[in-house]
């Protein structure tokens, strides 16, 4: 066999595997999930999954990575097409608040994930690396605004924070409860108040 074709059907059990494993971490969670539970929803075996994977954690933190680099990708994809800084950051708060329809299981494996914080430094830290991917996106975006003379923003990275804090929590508080509130309404006004901070006043 090709080591080319070698990596391919590496790079598609490890696919098939994180796919299974998104799934059934999103009804499990964190500690209730085994690797049976993972191999049995891939259609493989316990065996396959060890080798493919050092440990639970190996599988879990490659899982994380897939996911975040899904959001980049399909966020990337939104930004590409457009040119107005207001239409990206408008497109950046609809790509994270869709995630609510689009990937519903999204939160609660994420949830899980940050409540392995403390006790996980590999984990801390691929949710580090997730949170500055976001503060960077809307920088970058913020910065683009600035130069073109649409936005107005005094402390760009003080701006990022209260941006994703503004996105973060609502959709945290809509996953606790969510009969707290209509959301769609919400997010609507929450991505008006985002470009009041922003806009520069005529």
């Amino acid at each position: 066999m090709s080591e080319r074709r070698k990596n391919d059907i590496i790079n598609v059990r490890r696919a098939q595997l994180t796919k299974a494993a998104y799934k059934v971490v999103g009804q499990k969670g964190y500690y209730d999930f085994t690797i049976r539970d993972i191999a049995k929803e891939a259609g493989l075996s316990t065996g396959l999954v060890h080798y493919y994977f050092k440990n639970k954690e190996d599988l879990l933190l490659t899982l994380l990575k897939e996911m975040n680099s899904n959001l980049k990708f399909y966020l990337n994809k939104a930004l590409t097409v457009l040119s107005d800084p207001r239409d990206k950051l408008l497109a950046f708060c609809d790509q994270a608040f869709d995630l609510m329809d689009k990937e519903k299981a999204y939160f609660h494996v994420l949830i899980d994930f940050w409540a392995q914080m403390n006790h996980n430094n590999r984990i801390r830290q691929a949710n580090i690396k997730l949170f500055q991917s976001y503060r960077d996106e809307i920088s970058a975006i913020l910065k683009e605004g600035e130069a073109s003379g649409l936005f107005k923003v005094a402390d760009v990275k003080h701006t990022s924070v209260i941006i994703i804090s503004l996105i973060q929590g609502t959709i945290i508080q809509y996953v606790i409860d969510n009969a707290a509130f209509d959301y769609r309404e919400y997010t609507g006004k929450i991505k008006e108040q985002i470009l009041s901070i922003v806009i520069k006043e005529k």
